[in-house]
């Protein structure tokens, strides 16, 4: 069995590619569900060779990644999405003993948690409340502080984390989430706003003195794709089930609709992934 990743072609000739790091691709990788909307990333026409809602797609051959035959598909799906995603941000900032906070706790930051927990991370979740410590204890994380959007908390966390990896899809004031980082600390955005809603600001000061970075991140290319699913594949006591706190829900096709719906006004409950199915 195999996956079909977040993007599904690029150039194959620039440094990025022939490094297996297509999500850098000079020219613009193009998305699996990506329209001529998204300008490079997307191309045109984007379903000449069916998208990701398609029962049946063809794509170049090196972004079809076997998928381990330990892991279960409720597991597997979610990994080669938003799991690269996250992946990719883990593997360039986290290392072992390194502070590392994951700020909003979903299906992004859950799959966040796990990785950095098994790069030797010290993983403390960051929520705006304490409806998800549970499931943040369960996913890896070490400590959990409900602080996200309450400045006078976020500033009781001032120079504490190595990294910040951010995966809320809104624009926010960076400006307590750089407080809290440590001398040389970087705060990494993978969750990407609405298009109307890029524009950010920081003063250079406090960046220049102490040495903090503001980066991105976005999915990951087909090596360290590999990487992650063999790793998955090797840790089955953490990827090996779709328990609690990796919560899926297999939904068929037809009721895509309504799963946006739920996610959109927040109704998703504790069900962190849904995977669209299409009958056998």
């Amino acid at each position: 069995m195999v996956g079909i990743t977040w993007a599904r072609n690029s150039c194959l000739t620039c440094d990025a590619c022939l490094a297996g790091r297509e999500n850098l691709c000079e020219a613009g990788f193009q998305g699996t569900y990506l329209g001529p909307a998204a300008g490079i990333w997307g191309k045109d026409p984007h379903h000449e060779h069916g998208g990701c809602m398609s029962k049946v797609m063809r794509i170049e051959e090196r972004f079809a990644i076997k998928l381990p035959d330990t892991l279960p598909p409720e597991v597997a799906c979610p990994l080669i999405c938003g799991g690269g995603t996250v992946f990719e941000a883990v593997v360039n900032l986290v290392e072992s003993g390194k502070s590392v906070a994951i700020a909003s706790i979903g299906g992004l930051g859950t799959a966040a948690i796990r990785f950095a927990r098994l790069f030797g991370g010290q993983v403390t979740a960051l929520s705006r409340s304490d409806a998800k410590r549970g499931g943040a204890m369960k996913a890896g994380a070490h400590f959990f502080e409900a602080c996200l959007g309450d400045t006078d908390k976020m500033a009781n966390l001032a120079g504490k984390f190595d990294v910040i990896i951010d995966t809320n899809p809104t624009n926010p004031d960076i400006g307590p989430y750089m407080e809290m980082l440590k001398i040389n600390g970087t705060y990494c955005k993978v969750g990407i706003p609405a298009a109307s809603d890029m524009n950010f600001t920081y003063a250079w000061i406090p960046t220049i003195c102490a040495q903090k970075k503001i980066a991105g991140s976005i999915i990951t290319g087909t090596r360290r794709m590999k990487r992650m699913m063999e790793l998955a594949g090797n840790e089955l006591d953490v990827f090996g089930k779709d328990n609690e706190e990796w919560h899926t829900e297999m939904v068929h096709m037809t009721e895509v609709n309504e799963v946006m719906d739920k996610l959109k006004q927040g109704k998703a409950g504790h069900t962190y992934r849904y995977i669209l199915k299409w009958d056998e």
